[in-house]
């Protein structure tokens, strides 16, 4: 009974040294991966930003150029 506990606690702590090496670990490879893609997400919103701007400013140029025309055919 006494090898059986014995062992039961050896088995205990190996698993403790596992997960105290391993946690700090998956720790940092977790905030890793978050902060790329939070970098991801911002360069993302940039471009979408972008996008719009160039499609305000064609959808600017296309009014313009059909108002030139709708004056000129009068």
């Amino acid at each position: 009974m006494e090898a059986l506990f014995g062992s039961f606690t050896i088995l205990i702590q190996i698993s403790l040294l596992i997960l105290w090496l391993l946690v700090p670990i998956f720790i940092f490879l977790i905030s890793k991966r978050v902060k790329e893609m939070r970098d991801m997400a911002r360069e993302s919103k940039f471009a979408v930003k972008e996008l719009n701007a160039n499609i305000k400013y064609l959808k600017r140029k296309l009014y313009e150029e059909k108002d030139e025309q709708d004056g000129s055919t009068l």
